[in-house]
């Protein structure tokens, strides 16, 4: 590696953005063309960043930085510099003996600094290895059935049985390098385990079994422990809690949270790892209504049930045992953003009992992290490997633990998306998503989450852990990474399409399910620079070609709302927006491309516009609209002319616009990715102070 890219490049930047305290913004789209830099060869862009050591004393000596598995100039002070091929994506891998692996996962706009003509990387933390520590990992909601063999017609699928076991070990090709190195690795399998239907289903809508293979893949991947505490794993009552049990002891995979009977189900998996022993034990929060329920008993088998004093028996059981307390817990509700009023006294009895460490899952969304009593709680992880095509389902995080001495020391959340089923690293949009929801839920419970690189942590202690300062909203870049500045003068809103910046569509074998086309093609490409954009490609006939989201968008909290993006159509062309509301329970099934009519723009053809509607949704209830789908239609003025028909897109938003008072509020300045002045103010002084800009 040449030495000089440091000297000459990094070095002179990093001194004056620490003087400044930020990173230069991302170039302006569309400056796609921007590649490399003085010191990059062709195809080549330089790309560098910080070690930080300073919390644990962390020398750079022994420590070796890859990126893409190129080796790179790493400095004494941390710093490292890399020329490297231009890539959508950037994994750099950070090893040495006295620290823990870290590995994180860049794109190209998130990082893009126009000082420099490359990439920036925000300072990643070290954790160093010392006696006492080790370093587990943990996933949500986990399943490999349903939609992962049954693909929309026109559509490849996920898991073919010709050639499963392969098929299977590629939905954790992205994650793998991530759990690893860890001591421990494990997630809630949230389904029976069964070649096909393996006896009479349980009285509920929706059932789940995955294919027995997939607990081999598991176990190859790296997992060592399954949480069944959860309401799937009696989908098929005794029998199919017997062919889940059987397929995880034939793959070598820890089990608990379930059994034959409640004795076997309130077991913990205990595991001696160097000079610590873990117990760790699952519960599911309710029985269920239908019969037999849910819950394993004396004579039938089933999930424990964590009533508030099961947890604080079976925590103290742990204790006693000389084992460390870890514990599952399946609850909260469905979709919701905060833990119920249920779960979370049962959530913090087992941090008082002795615990450092609990685990939640079910809402299939991501909840924030709580220190409690000097020990953490991760109210939701979301979801891990699932098959929800609800977007907001699809923005999740796993969590890196760190542990000393039995004791809570550290925790990582590493931001996922789940592309095409499987969880992928986030970046860009969907990066920002993760870490926005995040932040914004963890301090409401009064967790202060640090940035490391494109990570968020926490520890224990919270020494040097400050806010950052806010930014007014712009363009997503990781040096920018802050809570908005709240102003009067101005409104903020959230991006619900965090995938239409295209850099997070495409992750090796995984492809970007959230859109759909009617007679045209979707292709996903890549500008020179390393970053997306989609192409929508007409199929010639003279059907006019249409754009809209697989799923109905359900997380919405607003009723004003902008829909934009850039465009470049190859002719004059007329772009209407449809929205199609999510119908009723029960109502007759209709047309995805058929809606409402929300208005008609003419754009000229040649060069990339601005597209943007503005507009408002009736009240469904609490200051919210009804879930819906956006529809783009595209009519060309001369539609029987030949000739190129592509239609090329970026920066596709849906920006809702919450009430006055949620903008406001000082307590959900993460949650806004836009900002717009208020215009029959912006005479009586500036929008926006300068401080933080």
């Amino acid at each position: 590696m040449r030495r000089s890219l440091y000297l000459t490049v990094f070095a002179p930047l990093f001194a004056c953005l620490a003087a400044v305290g930020l990173t230069a913004p991302a170039t302006a789209h569309p400056d796609h063309g921007l590649v490399g830099g003085a010191d990059a060869g062709p195809g080549e862009i330089l790309i560098g960043g910080m070690l930080d050591g300073r919390r644990d004393g962390v020398k750079f000596d022994g420590i070796a930085v890859t990126i893409n598995g190129a080796p790179t100039d790493l400095a004494e002070d941390g710093h490292f510099a890399a020329a490297v091929p231009v890539a959508p994506y950037y994994r750099v891998d950070i090893k040495g003996e006295r620290i823990f692996t870290m590995v994180q996962t860049f794109g190209n706009a998130e990082l893009r600094d126009a000082r420099c003509d490359c990439l920036s990387i925000p300072p990643i933390e070290m954790v160093a290895r010392k006696e006492g520590r080790i370093e587990l990992f943990f996933g949500g909601d986990s399943m490999a059935g349903r939609r992962y063999f049954s693909a929309p017609r026109g559509e490849e699928a996920v898991l073919d049985k010709v050639t499963l076991d392969s098929d299977l070990d590629h939905l954790f090709t992205a994650i793998t390098p991530y759990l690893e190195t860890s001591d421990l690795a494990s997630i809630n399998l949230e389904s029976v385990v069964a070649a096909e239907q393996p006896g009479p289903p349980a009285p509920k809508k929706y059932l789940f079994f995955s294919p027995p293979e997939l607990t081999h893949a598991l176990a190859r991947a790296g997992i060592d422990h399954v949480s069944l505490g959860n309401n799937h794993t009696a989908d098929y009552r005794d029998a199919g809690l017997k062919t889940t049990i059987d397929a995880l002891d034939a793959a070598g995979v820890a089990w608990s949270g379930a059994g034959m009977d409640v004795t076997e189900a309130e077991r913990a998996s205990r595991f001696d790892l160097a000079e610590h022993k873990l117990g760790i034990y699952g519960f599911v929060g309710w029985r269920g209504t239908w019969t037999p329920n849910q819950t394993a008993t004396e004579i039938k088998g089933g999930a424990a049930w964590g009533k508030r004093s099961d947890v604080e028996r079976v925590t103290k059981r742990e204790r006693r045992a000389g084992y460390v307390p870890i514990m599952h817990f399946h609850g909260n509700m469905e979709y919701a953003d905060r833990p119920s009023e249920l779960s979370l006294p049962r959530f913090r009895a087992a941090i008082e009992k002795g615990s450092p460490l609990v685990i939640g899952h079910h809402p299939h969304v991501t909840h924030g992290l709580e220190i409690y009593r000097g020990g953490l709680i991760a109210h939701s992880l979301g979801n891990f490997l699932f098959d929800q095509e609800h977007p907001h389902t699809q923005v999740t995080y796993a969590l890196k633990v760190w542990l000393e001495k039995g004791e809570f020391l550290r925790a990582e959340a590493i931001p996922l998306n789940m592309l095409d089923y499987r969880p992928v690293p986030a970046t860009g949009g969907m990066r920002q998503a993760v870490l926005t929801r995040l932040h914004w839920l963890s301090e409401e419970m009064g967790t202060v989450l640090a940035q490391t690189g494109g990570h968020s942590a926490v520890w224990a202690k919270r020494r040097g852990i400050e806010r950052p300062q806010c930014r007014f909203p712009k363009e997503f870049n990781l040096a920018h990474f802050a809570p908005a500045c709240i102003s009067e003068r101005g409104s903020y809103g959230r991006n619900m399409i965090p995938r239409g910046d295209f850099e997070n569509t495409q992750f090796e074998l995984a492809g970007d399910r959230f859109w759909m086309s009617r007679n045209s093609a979707i292709d996903f490409r890549t500008w020179p620079n390393g970053e997306g954009y989609m192409a929508l490609l007409p199929d010639g006939g003279p059907k006019l070609p249409y754009l809209y989201s697989r799923s109905y968008i359900r997380d919405v909290y607003a009723t004003r709302f902008t829909l934009q993006s850039k465009i470049k159509l190859p002719r004059d062309a007329e772009v209407e927006l449809i929205l199609k509301e999510r119908p009723q329970e029960g109502a007759a099934p209709s047309s995805s491309i058929r809606g409402t009519s929300i208005g008609t723009i003419e754009l000229a053809g040649g060069d990339w516009r601005d597209l943007k509607f503005d507009f408002n949704r009736p009240e469904e209830v609490n200051g919210a609209a009804r879930a819906f789908r956006v529809i783009l239609k595209i009519r060309f003025k001369d539609k029987r002319a030949a000739g190129d028909k592509t239609i090329e897109l970026d920066d596709f938003e849906l920006i809702e616009w919450p009430d006055e008072d949620s903008q406001k509020d000082p307590a959900q300045a993460w949650r806004w990715t836009h900002y717009q002045p208020n215009i029959l103010r912006a005479e009586s002084g500036p929008t926006s102070p300068s401080a933080g800009e």
